[in-house]
């Protein structure tokens, strides 16, 4: 009998414990939050950071902010389906993505709203001159994005 009432008190802790592991929110759960880093620019040094947030159950906000680039240059960047040098497919077309123009010390940051990010899929973002077509092999930079838990 002992044994018997020990197992049932050991089944009841562990649907206790699976049932707390699968409330929403919880440690380990995906928040929809994305973040990249570019640490080098082919163009004349510098780097990006780049933080996706989730805005609704249909859009994101994307930001990107460079740092020690040269100054009064105007860079194009899109967040792309895939990894860096997959040339895959952007997820908006290029209006989505503001360009951005660096200030006197090298600095500059633009904001998008763009389509929500899927969890589990992956995403890059590519830094480019705006006159030309935008690809990994012209790109001055490309990080690849990952999901904050």
């Amino acid at each position: 009998m002992r044994l018997s009432a020990a197992i049932k008190r050991l089944g009841f802790w562990l649907a206790m414990v699976v049932a707390a592991a699968a409330v929403p929110g919880e440690a380990g759960a995906q928040t929809g939050k994305w973040v990249a880093t570019i640490t080098q620019l082919s163009n004349g040094g510098g780097a990006a950071d780049i933080t996706v947030d989730p805005r609704n159950d249909k859009q994101s906000r994307a930001k990107i902010t460079f740092r020690n680039t040269k100054r009064d240059m105007r860079l194009a960047w899109d967040i792309v389906v895939g990894s860096c040098r997959d040339e895959g497919v952007p997820i908006a077309p290029q209006a989505a993505f503001t360009l951005v123009q660096t200030q006197m010390d090298g600095g500059g940051s633009v904001s998008a709203n763009v389509p929500k990010l899927e969890s589990g899929k992956k995403y890059y973002v590519r830094v480019f001159d705006p006159q030309s077509a935008a690809t990994d092999a012209s790109a001055y930079g490309c990080g690849n994005l990952s999901e904050q838990s």
